[in-house]
């Protein structure tokens, strides 16, 4: 049975948002939920009505159709921590929770760790327990955009790694073609880009320029076993025109990309409201325009998506915003069962194999 491990100590919430979001996605969890936390810190939460289903479902072992079970965590790796603690605290739910995770992913049993805890204690811990899938050499955040297409739009990476070399992009633009499927209507395969600053080939720096040679060769662009449509360069303006599906940046660009679109549809709800303000007629288009906008807000809300998955470890693996409320735990849950259902990790492993056997393959010179 596919197996969810939540931390339930990490995050600028935790662990009540963490509660609060298992609570919330039990009713519709269909596989086992293994809850990962300090059973004393959490004691005084569970007391209280607002939880007894969820108290009650970890002393019988199930709720409805879900399995559920708490692992102890005796210690905590906090925001302030540095990334060492991932080794000074073995016992961390971080730490507990990727190792089960690794231990799952070896035995074949179906598992994704999720956590709102410090990002990079939970990568370096992924790495340090779960591995890299073969070949891949960084691991990658991705995060899926909201854009005209129902599919969305997948950014990678948006800050594991800021600076790349040509090969770790080639990577990205697997791993992100593989996890676009998700959930993805499109029966069509995704459209993969490198962002630059123009579509023409002579666009581009040193780094996205190897890139492109690298990608647009690739065995798994090309033929009847691609996992991917490659498309070339993409601009920024092309991510909500649905027009591309993939796109692949270093970390320090996608960083930049992503925190500039979450600032943008903060500053925009809040022009919008500062110029209906200015005459009655404005602020009655508001209103009346106030489902439209509450629409575009909940778009861009981090919450609704839940959690950004880290591509390339030997596992599921995802990274939930620190300031995760219940409402964003739950779809993390939700989104982290639906990507164990699809496999996109096993369907990665294959096309990473095929790539490197036709590396091997190729005439000497």
């Amino acid at each position: 049975m596919p197996k969810l491990i939540l931390d339930v100590m990490g995050g600028d919430y935790a662990p009540q948002a963490n509660l609060d979001g298992a609570l919330q996605a039990l009713p519709s969890l269909e596989d086992e939920l293994v809850l990962v936390a300090d059973k004393e810190a959490i004691k005084p939460f569970l007391s209280k009505l607002r939880y007894r289903a969820l108290d009650q479902a970890l002393k019988q072992g199930y709720y409805k159709n879900c399995k559920i079970s708490l692992l102890h965590a005796a210690e905590t790796i906090d925001m302030a921590d540095s990334i060492r603690a991932i080794r000074s605290k073995p016992g961390a739910s971080i730490n507990v929770g990727c190792r089960l995770a690794a231990k799952d992913w070896k035995e074949k049993t179906p598992s994704a760790f999720i956590s709102a805890g410090h990002s990079g204690a939970m990568m370096a811990s992924a790495l340090l327990n779960m591995g890299r899938l073969p070949g891949i050499e960084r691991p990658a955040i991705a995060v899926k955009l909201p854009t005209l297409s129902t599919d969305g739009c997948i950014i990678l990476d948006v800050g594991a790694n800021v600076d790349c070399k040509p090969e770790h992009l080639r990577d990205f633009a697997m791993m992100g073609a593989e996890f676009a499927k998700v959930e993805r209507q499109n029966p069509a395969l995704p459209k993969v880009a490198l962002l630059s600053n123009g579509e023409e080939l002579s666009k581009g720096n040193e780094l996205t320029r190897a890139a492109l040679a690298l990608i647009k060769d690739n065995p798994c662009f090309n033929g009847k076993n691609a996992i991917g449509n490659f498309i070339g360069y993409s601009e920024g303006k092309d991510f909500f025109k649905g027009s591309v599906d993939v796109v692949v940046a270093d970390g320090f660009v996608g960083n930049v990309v992503l925190k500039s679109i979450e600032g943008l549809g903060s500053a925009v709800t809040s022009i919008l409201k500062k110029e209906a303000k200015r005459n009655p007629i404005s602020t009655l288009g508001f209103i009346l325009s106030a489902s439209v906008f509450t629409q575009l807000k909940r778009k861009l809300d981090y919450a609704e998506y839940g959690a950004a998955p880290l591509l390339g470890v030997s596992g599921y693996a995802f990274i939930c915003h620190g300031r995760s409320n219940g409402k964003a735990i739950k779809n993390a849950l939700l989104r982290s069962e639906a990507a164990l259902k699809s496999k996109y990790i096993e369907n990665l492993e294959t096309a990473l194999k095929k790539h490197f056997e036709s590396k091997t393959e190729e005439p000497q010179s």
